[in-house]
């Protein structure tokens, strides 16, 4: 049977002496889309930015079998972690599409890149619209949608994704409904953060409850839908 596309298991991150992360075990399979939920400073930003080599850890993290410890930023990018942060991280004086073409700068095939970045614009038709304007012009859904466009561009083998809905309308979100289907149908596999609990219950096959620095609750989605602790905690807050 093939490795998992991501395994964590005994993960701790600390801050000097404050615990961070503990004890924190997941896993995420190929083509699935598996949600980390949980309120505001439980973790979730820590253990993505662990996820990225950002953060030094004990216990292991495994991406496609190998222990992420082993490898430097640069190859967890190219192994194809790709981490679009609650940040957005754009280049706010270069274009739309100047933006999406940065994204396309560690792929060795650029034709397949330019194919992909045609794709994107279908996929964010008000990206399309806007491909000559200045990333900090963009509304802040727009900004959301350029930086998940921007990471699908580098061909990513495992997306994560830090608070997608974060500040954004409903109208916007409903937008990021119908793009997180279609990554879906493509078989892009995703490990999304998110405080909007039902936002990710949506679009998860499995969730992880994480609360202090801990995984208190992790199962099928459906199943935690009907779990009165989640249900009366967190389903309807964003």
């Amino acid at each position: 049977m093939a490795d998992p596309v991501l395994e964590i298991d005994g993960l701790d991150v600390t801050y000097g002496k404050t615990q961070a992360l503990d004890d924190v075990s997941l896993r995420v399979e190929e083509g699935e889309t598996v949600g980390v939920i949980g309120p505001n400073g439980a973790g979730k930003t820590t253990l993505f930015d662990t996820l990225s080599g950002i953060k030094e850890y004990e216990g292991s993290i495994k991406l496609f079998g190998e222990e992420l410890s082993e490898l430097s930023k640069r190859d967890i990018v190219d192994r194809g972690l790709v981490h679009c942060s609650e940040e957005h991280d754009l280049f706010p004086f270069f274009s739309v599409h100047e933006n999406l073409l940065m994204g396309a700068y560690p792929r060795d095939d650029q034709e397949a890149a330019r194919e992909t970045i045609d794709w994107v614009y279908e996929l964010f038709p008000r990206l399309d619209e806007r491909r000559e304007q200045d990333a900090e012009t963009l509304s802040g859904g727009e900004q959301q949608m350029l930086a998940i466009g921007r990471a699908l561009v580098s061909d990513p083998k495992l997306l994560i994704l830090d608070e997608p809905t974060l500040g954004l309308a409903p109208v916007i979100i409903d937008d990021l409904d119908d793009t997180f289907e279609q990554l879906k149908r493509e078989g892009i596999t995703i490990l999304i953060a998110e405080q909007n609990t039902t936002f990710a219950m949506r679009h998860a096959e499995r969730l992880y409850l994480l609360e202090t620095g801990e995984i208190t609750l992790e199962g099928p989605a459906a199943e935690l839908r009907e779990d009165d602790y989640v249900r009366d905690a967190y389903i309807g807050v964003t």
